[in-house]
């Protein structure tokens, strides 16, 4: 039989889980452009402290359900994060987020380039 691990070496804090390099990339690939500029912009209210509350979004009302399921595709995928604060819910960059940032910026990067 294997060892027994003691609670602290068998907890992993998913939080903190990144994902590999093949992993990333097919994620991003199911994301459409929509998508992306949803995490565009919540990458861009992180930056300034702040999460992202969908219902403040241009058109929010009028486009609903396409942002709503942009968000749950994000959500769900591990890049962004919800954190209840009273009334509102704000959305954060995860770890993986970033992850995903950083790939999106290469890719911009490759396109300029050609």
């Amino acid at each position: 039989m294997g060892e027994l691990l003691t609670p602290k070496e068998s907890y992993k804090d998913l939080d903190q889980l990144r994902y590999d390099e093949d992993t990333l990339r097919f994620l991003r690939k199911k994301l459409d452009d929509f998508t992306i500029n949803i995490f565009r912009k919540i990458v861009q209210e992180n930056k300034l402290h702040k999460g992202l509350v969908k219902t403040r979004l241009e058109n929010f009302h009028g486009m609903r359900k396409r942002y709503d399921a942009a968000f749950l595709i994000l959500e769900s995928q591990g890049f962004i994060e919800k954190k209840e604060d009273g009334t509102a819910t704000p959305y954060y960059v995860t770890i993986r987020g970033r992850q995903l940032g950083q790939l999106l910026a290469e890719e911009k990067m490759r396109k300029e380039l050609e």
